[in-house]
C-alpha cells in the first residue's frame, strides 16, 4: 500500500486576507475539480477518520493558523507559500495535478507542484525496527486536537455524554489511540466497534508501560472557521513536543508505525483541514531535548 504527499507552491497574484482555516484554499481547488477532482468526495464526506490531509499554508516553515479574532492575517503578493495533501495512492492521480492561476473567494493564486512524496506503508516497519533503541519525539506543528473520551471503554460511552473537549496535555496512550485511527482509516476499518475497542485497550496499555523523558507543550486558542450565523468558533488543542519510550517491544513497534503514519495524514479531530499535523522522530535516549 502507497500513500502520496503532494506539496504545492502557492502565490497570491495580489495582497489577500488568509481563509480561517488556511488550507481553506486548497480545499476549494480539489472541490472545484482544479486539483485531484478524485478527492473531491473525500473531502466531502462526513466520515469522521478519513485518509486524507490538507495542511494549512506554511511561510518560512511555519504554519499559518490565527489565534486571535481580532487580527486577520495577511498573505502578501507574489509571497510563496507551501501547502500539502497526503492521501492513499489512486492510479493517474499524477494526471490530475494541474498547475496554474486560480480564482478563489479567497484571492488569485498561482499552483505550483513543489515535490511528491511516495510512502511504501509496508517499509515503515523497517524504519521502526532500525530505531527500536531509541526514543520516539512527537512534534505537534499545528494544534492538536485530542479528547480523553478516546479513553473511555466503548460500552460506556452511550452513558457519559459529556463533551470534555480537547485535552491540552495528551498522554502518549491518547496519541497512541488516536495514531491508530488515522493507521486503520487507510484500510477503511476505522470505524467499526472492533476497531474503537482496540484503539481503546492501546491508548489504556500504551499509558501503562510508557515513559515520558521530556516534552514542551503548549495549550492554544485557535480559530476553526465559522458557524451557521456567520460567528467565528474557537477551540483549544496544543501544540509543542513530547519524548517517550514505551517499555514493551511489540508494543512500541505498533505504537510507532501508527505515528509514522500518522506523520503524513495528522492525528486528531478535523486533520482533515490540517489541525493536529506531527512530526515523528526517532532521538537516542541519551539526547533528551532541552527545549
Amino acid at each position: 500500500m502507497l500513500l502520496v504527499k503532494a506539496t504545492f507552491k502557492i502565490i497570491p497574484t495580489h495582497d489577500t486576507i488568509s481563509p480561517v482555516p488556511s488550507s481553506k484554499i486548497m480545499k476549494y481547488l480539489i472541490l472545484s475539480n482544479f486539483i485531484f477532482p478524485s478527492l473531491a468526495s473525500l473531502v466531502n464526506s462526513r466520515d469522521k477518520n478519513k485518509p486524507l490531509f490538507i495542511s494549512f499554508l506554511e511561510l518560512s516553515s511555519r504554519k499559518i493558523f490565527n489565534s486571535n479574532d481580532d487580527k486577520s492575517l495577511i498573505l502578501k503578493s507574489k509571497t510563496p507559500l507551501l501547502t500539502s495533501v497526503s492521501f492513499k495512492f489512486y492510479e493517474k492521480f499524477h494526471e490530475e495535478i494541474k498547475e496554474g492561476e486560480y480564482k478563489t473567494p479567497y484571492g488569485d493564486f498561482w499552483v505550483f507542484l513543489d515535490k511528491v512524496e511516495m510512502i511504501d506503508i509496508s517499509k515503515i516497519t523497517e524504519i521502526v525496527e532500525r530505531n527500536i533503541n531509541k526514543n520516539i519525539r512527537v512534534t505537534m506543528l499545528t494544534p492538536t486536537l485530542l479528547s480523553s473520551k478516546v479513553l473511555l471503554p466503548p460500552s460506556l460511552r452511550e452513558k457519559y455524554k459529556i463533551n470534555v473537549g480537547y485535552s491540552v496535555l495528551p498522554s502518549v496512550g491518547l496519541l497512541a489511540s488516536y495514531a491508530y485511527r488515522t493507521y486503520y482509516s487507510l484500510l477503511g476499518k476505522s470505524n467499526s466497534i472492533e476497531n474503537e475497542s482496540k484503539a481503546f485497550k492501546l491508548g489504556v496499555l500504551t499509558n501503562a508501560l510508557s515513559r515520558v523523558v521530556g516534552y514542551n507543550l503548549k495549550p492554544i486558542t485557535v480559530l476553526v472557521g465559522k458557524d451557521n450565523k456567520d460567528r467565528l468558533r474557537k477551540t483549544r488543542g496544543s501544540i509543542g513536543w513530547i519524548e517517550f519510550d514505551i517499555l514493551d517491544e511489540k508494543l512500541k513497534k505498533a505504537v510507532a508505525k501508527y505515528l509514522y503514519v500518522s506523520s503524513y495524514l495528522g492525528i486528531g479531530k478535523s486533520r482533515g483541514v490540517g489541525f493536529g499535523e506531527i512530526k515523528v522522530e526517532f532521538v537516542e535516549r541519551d539526547k533528551v531535548k532541552k527545549n
